[in-house]
């Protein structure tokens, strides 16, 4: 039986806590394959040892295996993949197939997204503030990264480390702010949430997704949306974050010779700092 229909068998026999986590299974099984188990626990508000023992009164070895199974049930699921990567592969070849799709990657970001779109962004996030960052799971990464490169180049920006944080740093935020998400689906809730919770603040909206016509991109004043093969696979894309920081790190480096000595001087600090930090050859 479908882990699905088993859910919905066996809801009025469960108890309060494993309803509340049937809740949020049932709601969006696809969203669910996206989260952490801290992550589930946190939406349906019970224990993480309370997701496990759910996971295994479903006949499935834990949480990693309920969401193999609920990606198995999509309708849109296709199967597990590593790209152009198979078995068959070496180590060797797994790696130039990877470069042969990155280097693909890189070439149609350069094509699809209208350069008017990156001015704007540049020009936002020039004149910003302060600049509220997101990003949950992989995409997480994406987010630290963005906040590194541009303090380093004098932008008030900050990551929200704590997903559970990301709609109360996004309602702080004023109409000279700039909150820019990242993510892949553009689905992600926590991350959709603060984006509309800045929206209702006045700030300025900016996102780097994969997904054309995602929630996110709605919700946003500025939409830079990467192409990518991987978007209709139910997994974390490898090369679309590539694309993702190539997007990211073009704006830094654009802003950074915009500003000219000013930045200069800012990253002579930044590198004195990294400095104190190596030993030296």
């Amino acid at each position: 039986m479908r882990l699905i229909d088993q859910i919905r068998k066996g809801y009025a026999g469960m108890s309060a806590v494993e309803k509340r986590i049937a809740d949020v299974i049932l709601e969006d099984p696809a969203q669910v394959t996206n989260m952490t188990v801290a992550h589930l626990a946190a939406r349906a508000q019970v224990s993480e040892g309370s997701i496990i023992n759910f996971s295994d009164r479903l006949g499935v070895r834990g949480f990693s295996a309920l969401k193999i199974g609920l990606a198995r049930e999509s309708e849109s699921f296709t199967g597990f993949s590593f790209g152009s990567v198979t078995e068959r592969d070496t180590p060797g070849s797994a790696l130039q197939k990877m470069i042969g799709n990155a280097v693909d990657a890189f070439r149609q970001v350069g094509h699809s997204i209208e350069e008017q779109k990156l001015t704007a962004a540049a020009e936002l996030l020039m004149a910003a503030r302060r600049i509220d960052i997101y990003g949950a799971g992989d995409s997480f990464l994406m987010a630290q990264d963005a906040y590194f490169h541009m303090m380093r180049i004098g932008l008030p920006a900050y990551a929200v480390t704590d997903y559970l944080n990301f709609s109360i740093s996004a309602s702080q935020l004023e109409r000279d702010c700039v909150a820019l998400a990242i993510s892949h689906s553009g689905q992600t809730i926590d991350v959709v949430e603060a984006m509309a919770a800045a929206k209702r603040q006045g700030a300025r909206t900016i996102c780097v997704t994969s997904c054309r016509g995602s929630t996110l991109c709605g919700l946003c004043d500025i939409a830079l949306v990467t192409p990518g093969s991987e978007t209709d696979q139910h997994r974390e894309a490898q090369i679309s974050r590539l694309a993702h920081l190539l997007v990211l790190d073009s704006l830094c480096a654009y802003i950074g010779a915009q500003r000219g000595q000013e930045t200069v001087e800012r990253m002579d600090q930044v590198d004195l700092q990294i400095a104190r930090h190596r030993y030296r050859r």
